[in-house]
């Protein structure tokens, strides 16, 4: 008995191996390049879930880490503001505790007021690119109004006609000067105090939301993560520069005008009293985030031994291996090349 293999068989023979060897050698050079299995799931079996779960896990923590970045410079920011907001505020106040006793420069006093609200104002609308920081969950549109706008906006309107209502004039008449005392400290105890009540903030001064932007920072944490410009704070600190800057105090007589830097001081003293609390709620705010990502690095560095625990491979042995694909299919090419040659009219 005999067989007769032509060198066609032979060829076909040697392609279906040649074909075998490089599906090999790419898996091998993605094992050697990744570090991990080609195929997870034919080489785990079973063990895959486990390694698919771990996967998706370090996935989003990942993401977490990556939104307490922004999380972080929100905060940053807003923290930024309200130190500023406070050097102002304490600066205001110096300069009402030194006018105490001779009244100061009023076009001074009143100048520094009237920035005083101009920044203050600036501050609370300021946006991070995605919303802006004082807003809360209406971030889409500017918190305050813009009380020196042209034409007037409803703070400034609100302002102007509760003066006007309570003393039957403007603040820029030269009447004021015939304010009394007494006069001064009953609108500023009723008409003007109510302008910066929670009802009248929100309805002339604020479309901010009291509900504060809420933020995920871990994988079952969440926090807020804002301060909005509804804050008491906030709205002692404008009425105490209002008071200054738009009661008409350039008229005033001194008695009045004394009454106003005293209601003015006790205001800032209250604001910056209570600004400095919100500092420390943002400051808890950045700890929380920080704490937050430092455990989260800590889960996934964890997370990253265990999946290469489940699905590395030795890199040096895929190398090898590649180097050893690479030899036998160099190998198959030329048997092929010399098979296909061969002919038996090369011996008749």
């Amino acid at each position: 008995m005999f067989y007769i293999t032509s060198t066609y068989t032979m060829t076909a023979s040697l392609r279906s191996v040649i074909a075998n060897l490089q599906t090999d050698l790419a898996r091998s050079q993605k094992e050697m390049t990744t570090g991990v299995h080609a195929d997870l799931g034919a080489t785990l079996g079973v063990r895959a879930s486990r390694s698919f779960s771990l996967a998706g896990t370090q996935e989003a923590i990942e993401a977490l880490r990556n939104t307490n970045k922004l999380v972080n410079a929100r905060l940053d920011a807003s923290q930024s503001a309200l130190d500023s907001l406070l050097a102002d505020a304490r600066n205001m106040r110096a300069t009402l505790l030194a006018a105490q006793n001779d009244g100061g420069q009023k076009e001074a006093i009143i100048a520094q007021a009237r920035q005083g609200l101009a920044t203050l104002i600036a501050k609370l609308n300021n946006g991070d690119g995605e919303g802006f920081l004082f807003g809360g969950i209406a971030s889409d549109q500017p918190p305050v109004a813009n009380y020196f706008a042209s034409p007037p906006a409803s703070n400034k309107l609100a302002l102007d006609a509760a003066f006007a209502s309570a003393f039957g004039f403007g603040q820029s008449d030269p009447a004021v000067s015939g304010i009394t005392q007494a006069q001064l400290d009953g609108f500023l105890s009723s008409g003007f105090q109510n302008l910066f009540s929670d009802a009248g903030w929100r309805a002339t001064w604020s479309r901010a939301s009291d509900q504060p932007l809420q933020s995920q920072i871990a994988l079952s944490r969440v926090i807020d993560s804002s301060i909005t410009a509804n804050e008491p704070a906030l709205q002692k600190l404008a009425a105490a520069y209002a008071m200054i800057g738009d009661l008409g105090a350039e008229h005033m007589n001194g008695q009045a005008y004394k009454a106003l830097l005293r209601s003015a001081t006790t205001t800032v003293d209250a604001a910056i009293g209570l600004l400095t609390k919100v500092q420390a709620r943002v400051g808890v705010m950045q700890g929380d985030v920080r704490n937050a990502s430092e455990t989260m690095s800590v889960q996934s560095n964890t997370i990253l031994l265990q999946l290469q625990d489940i699905e590395g491979v030795d890199q040096t042995e895929a190398a090898a291996r590649v180097s050893g694909l690479m030899t036998q299919i160099e190998a198959a090419y030329t048997l092929t090349s010399r098979i296909s040659q061969l002919s038996l009219t090369k011996y008749l």
